[in-house]
């Protein structure tokens, strides 16, 4: 019976299928390394949402894991060496060679079992990208067992080249982790100072009724204390109210955020002159008129904020069962003063977020935030 080799016969179908698989699993690979560095060094405040789906489908869990990196070298950048095997045999041909490979590819195939288990197992959930990246080496794996015969017995020449190939860039890549995070380390340092160094104007005097989150009772009593005043129309409003989601996963019990109605129109905010936001008001009074909907209607204007209308909004009141949103005296009484919360911190702008009552105008990256929030509760003990 004659011996199956997958790289040795010309450009077959299975060795197409193996080529074209391993280009996928260095795309991927590459994707997820960049994806990384944006978890550890992020640019801004948005998440990946490609990466984040939803609770059980999502990447950060893996990247900040123990398996997400080796000697602060992404896991992931293994998969490029992987996949690149794949065009170098097709370049390259040789049984030496279809051996060292299929010891890699089995091994690696081993290896995205293990990490499959532990996602489902330790973590909890998958991470998309990783998960494709499972498939294809598990396909990988089974095309050489179909279609190649040779021995898992790697050739020592080809071990040491991808060796060298790999270890050298790894090495570059952890000192320069290690740099990016030192880095990080003295600018999250400098941002927990600055923070002290505001002023202090203190808690709202007007407590707001509508909570994103709720960790105590009484909204004073939890360590971390944040107060946002915000506008469904504004962008960085919708950028701040997705970092809460984040601070609200990091910090559960320890935070409670309440939202203070800001909307950026002079139908309803005598502050503003002009209607820089006109569907603001409207969205305001939606989110309000029930407040044990607030939260669930507070994400989903700000998930449809580009879908924002007259008629959306009154199409939105319909479906969350909802009537007389826009003309209850109550509900613009509520409103108002936290419009009025606004005049003790001389507001400028949206969003405004007031932590622990100092001041924060603006945005803050999630990772600089995190790090003040940190420091609060090491000081609250």
């Amino acid at each position: 019976m004659q011996n199956k080799r997958l790289t040795l016969n010309g450009l077959t179908t299975p060795n197409l299928i193996y080529i074209l698989i391993s280009v996928a699993m260095m795309g991927v690979s590459i994707y997820l390394t960049n994806h990384f560095y944006q978890v550890h060094f992020p640019t801004g405040l948005g998440g990946d949402s490609l990466c984040s789906i939803n609770e059980f489908w999502g990447c950060d869990k893996a990247t900040l894991s123990i398996f997400g990196s080796i000697f602060n070298v992404p896991t992931a950048f293994f998969g490029i060496i992987i996949g690149a095997m794949g065009l170098f045999g097709a370049i390259f041909p040789s049984e030496e060679f279809e051996r060292t490979a299929k010891f890699l590819i089995v091994l690696n195939a081993i290896g995205c079992i293990i990490l499959f288990l532990y996602s489902i197992i330790a973590l909890g959930g998958l991470c998309p990208f990783c998960t494709v990246y499972y498939i294809l080496s598990l396909v990988a794996a089974f095309i050489f067992y179909k279609h190649s015969s040779v021995q898992m017995i790697p050739e020592i020449k080809f071990i040491a080249l991808f060796a060298v190939i790999t270890v050298i860039p790894a090495g570059f890549m952890s000192n320069h982790f290690n740099e990016k995070m030192a880095a990080q380390s003295s600018l999250s340092n400098q941002y927990v100072s600055q923070f002290y160094n505001l002023a202090q104007p203190g808690e709202p005097n007007e407590e707001s009724p509508y909570k994103v989150y709720q960790s105590t009772e009484n909204f004073l009593d939890a360590p971390v204390r944040i107060s946002l005043f915000s506008d469904f129309q504004c962008p960085f409003c919708k950028v701040v109210a997705e970092q809460m989601e984040e601070i609200i996963k990091v910090y559960k019990g320890k935070v409670n955020i309440q939202y203070m109605f800001y909307p950026l129109d002079s139908a309803c905010n005598t502050n503003v002159k002009g209607s820089f936001h006109k569907f603001a008001c409207k969205a305001a009074y939606l989110s309000a008129c029930d407040k044990k909907q607030f939260a669930k209607v507070h994400d989903f204007i700000f998930a449809r904020q580009d879908k924002l209308s007259f008629e959306n909004i009154a199409k939105w009141e319909k479906d969350f069962n909802l009537s007389g949103c826009f003309d209850n005296k109550d509900i613009q009484e509520d409103i108002q003063r936290t419009i009025r919360a606004g005049d003790q911190y001389s507001l400028q702008s949206t969003p405004t977020m007031i932590l622990n009552g100092r001041k924060l105008e603006g945005s803050i990256k999630t990772v600089y935030l995190k790090a003040i929030i940190d420091e609060i509760l090491k000081r609250s003990k």
